[in-house]
């Protein structure tokens, strides 16, 4: 069969006599064999078994682990250039498709600025069959024992072998998740692009933990920048669930980043933006769209730690942000104490039940900013959002399936899109980020009333 394009969710996509096959590890317009892997109802799934005809948009993988089936990467195959125009289509096709969303403004894609050693967090599971790794993809109860990996810094490798060792030397119990047995279950590398700070989290079942000091003392001699080790315990077998408690090893409780010029606290369970280099332009991006005046109230809902309500506050806005963490809540009000910024206010709770006392205090925005989880904000919080009254909203996603539907809630209440933006945050995979601009019908945009009043 012929392969027509890349499809979001990171596999090939062409078709057989009329039937749709999505097929893993081909690249766009290479004619290859495939062996049928499932049969769904309007759908196959299918592997390649030899490419008779190889694209020239196809790569050597730079990484062993990739021809393994590694769940790290998904188009390690395939040219960078390819890659962004596949995500840019993803894009557009998600919104004409699944939003109806017709004549969009859609903008070049914002490459990275380097497609390797990009990621500042990474996660790796331990398992009694391959000791510290990455999972397979598809295969969450297996794992790929780590020797190289180009999505994260270098240094990131080098704790995950020392981790090893320090592990087969004191024969530690390594959780399984068929059993749901043994002490060791994740390993969390995050580093500080701005200061180097590297933090390590060891992810464990309750019990207790006597190796705990030396191993913190093993990971801290394998890079002078270690300056954070900690003990995350997790009870439930939920590998999503949150940690009951965290004990610091070795330093502090958290590492420093710098995005737009703030100090941001990062602790182990903290959402930040996976890459940094991105997430200097991001923000740069959601504060030119915002375009927030001097003393205009903006609202930043999903607001995580801060980041964007921070960049807003910082360029003069009153900015009120809303979270569902009461964790991120907390760490968001010390980064804007730390930066010594006094006009951001933070709310703990469920959107859909804290907007309307934030509205009753505030009143309604000008812009409101939205960066919402994978899931997307649903119906509810949309609708809230569009009777909140703002000239501009700001949407932040990461996932164009969900990111359509929400917008086609916001089309009833006169919003239409003036910007979309794809940036690329994570080269190697399918995913993609999307900054979407919406104003009220009948309303200048922003740069329009700054133009006219000029």
């Amino acid at each position: 069969m012929t392969i027509d394009r890349l499809a979001y969710g990171g596999e090939a996509v062409g078709r057989h006599e009329g039937l749709v096959v999505f097929v893993t590890g081909a690249a766009p317009g290479e004619t290859v064999r495939v062996r049928v892997r499932a049969v769904q109802r309007r759908h196959v799934e299918a592997d390649v078994v030899a490419v008779e005809k190889a694209s020239s948009e196809r790569v050597n993988p730079r990484c062993i682990h990739f021809a393994q089936g590694c769940g790290g990467c998904s188009w390690q195959h395939v040219e960078e250039d390819a890659q962004l125009r596949a995500k840019s289509e993803a894009v557009r096709d998600s919104l004409e498709r699944v939003g109806g969303l017709r004549d969009l403004p859609l903008r070049p894609i914002i490459a990275a600025p380097s497609p390797w050693h990009y990621r500042n967090k990474m996660e790796f599971a331990f398992h009694p069959d391959g000791l510290l790794g990455l999972h397979p993809r598809g295969a969450w109860n297996r794992i790929l024992p780590l020797q190289e990996c180009f999505l994260s810094p270098p240094s990131t490798v080098a704790l995950v072998k020392a981790a090893q060792e320090f592990v087969r030397q004191e024969k530690l119990p390594l959780h399984d998740p068929r059993t749901h047995e043994g002490l060791l279950r994740e390993m969390i590398v995050r580093q500080s692009r701005a200061t180097g700070e590297i933090m390590v989290g060891i992810v464990t079942s309750p019990g207790r933990f006597e190796a705990a000091p030396a191993m913190a003392e093993h990971l801290a001699s394998v890079d002078r920048n270690v300056v954070s080790v900690v003990r995350a315990i997790r009870a439930s077998v939920n590998t999503a669930a949150p940690v009951q408690e965290t004990v610091v090893m070795r330093g502090h409780d958290h590492i420093t980043e710098v995005v737009g010029g703030l100090r941001f606290r990062i602790g182990i369970e903290t959402f930040f933006q996976t890459n940094s280099a991105q997430a200097e332009r991001l923000v740069a991006l959601v504060r030119e769209l915002a375009d927030c005046s001097h003393g205009c109230l903006a609202m930043d809902v999903y607001c995580g730690v801060g980041m964007f309500a921070l960049a807003l506050a910082g360029a003069g806005a009153k900015v009120a942000g809303v979270e569902l963490s009461e964790a991120s809540i907390v760490a968001a009000r010390a980064n804007a104490a730390a930066n010594g910024i006094a006009n951001a206010y933070f709310y703990a709770g469920d959107a859909r039940s804290v907007l309307p006392r934030v509205l009753a205090e505030h009143g309604n925005p000008r812009v409101l900013v939205l960066d919402p989880p994978r899931s997307g904000a649903g119906g509810k919080v949309m609708r809230r959002i569009a009777r909140s009254d703002p000239d501009r909203i700001v949407y932040v996603s990461c996932n164009p399936t969900t990111l359509a539907r929400d917008l086609q809630e916001l089309q009833p209440f006169g919003y239409r899109i003036s910007v979309v933006q794809p940036l690329d945050l994570f080269p190697q995979t399918y995913h993609v980020e999307t900054v979407v601009a919406l104003d009220r019908c009948g309303r200048h945009a922003p740069e329009e009333r700054a133009f006219l009043s000029s």
